[in-house]
């Protein structure tokens, strides 16, 4: 089972400076590499427990994240209820893993699995990093968990931007990574299926649990 990171005397790499350095991919592929993970702070107020992260209240679909840092063995209460909720809805749109897959080696990418608040490239927010200049809804919208996760997957009618499964209608025959950057359209195409292993063991590790969710 995932656990909450443990404290660090390092400074955990931004994600912009990963982004910059190419590092992410590095660390991805090796799924226990050398990138630190969240920062020391990761408990306190705020933080969701069993109970809450399965009801999958209104804070916790619009609640801000803002910690940086991605490691499958040291993902933190917020990455690991975010994946669980990427694999919820997924199941809530009768959608499988390698629809969830893809979901979440986006979010990994974009966002380390967090419901990201500041706009790191102009004005995009959230788990998939979505610009609402672009179409894929209003600043709100695209740092609401749910519409964010709708609007990716093609369901979201308050998105104009064309989601997976317009994107990919025969999503199942593409490579995951492929699929990935056919709606995200990112300058570094290559992280995505950097991320297919570590997305499929969180699959693995949660799926059996964790209901379908449609609300």
């Amino acid at each position: 089972m995932a656990s909450v990171a443990p404290a660090r005397t390092r400074s955990p790499f931004s994600r912009r400076r990963l982004l910059a350095t190419g590092a992410l991919g590095l660390a991805a592929a090796a799924t226990l590499g050398a990138v630190a993970p969240a920062s020391a702070a990761l408990l306190g107020d705020g933080d969701l427990d069993a109970e809450e992260s399965a009801q999958w209240t209104e804070e916790f679909l619009t609640r801000p994240e803002t910690r940086e840092g991605f490691v499958l063995d040291a993902m933190d209460d917020w990455q690991v209820a975010n994946a669980k909720f990427i694999i919820a809805v997924v199941k809530g749109h009768r959608l499988g893993e390698e629809v969830a897959v893809i979901a979440l080696i986006t979010a990994i990418v974009e966002a380390w699995l967090y419901n990201y608040e500041p706009a790191v490239d102009a004005d995009s927010g959230g788990l998939f990093q979505q610009r609402p200049s672009m179409g894929w809804g209003t600043y709100d919208q695209v740092r609401h968990k749910k519409h964010a996760l709708d609007a990716f997957l093609g369901r979201g009618e308050h998105s104009q931007a064309p989601g997976l499964l317009q994107a990919v209608p025969d999503v199942a025959a593409w490579e995951p990574g492929a699929a990935a950057q056919a709606v995200q359209a990112s300058a570094h195409p290559e992280r995505y299926t950097e991320l297919v292993g570590a997305a499929r063991e969180i699959w693995q590790r949660f799926a059996d649990d964790v209901e379908p969710y449609s609300a």
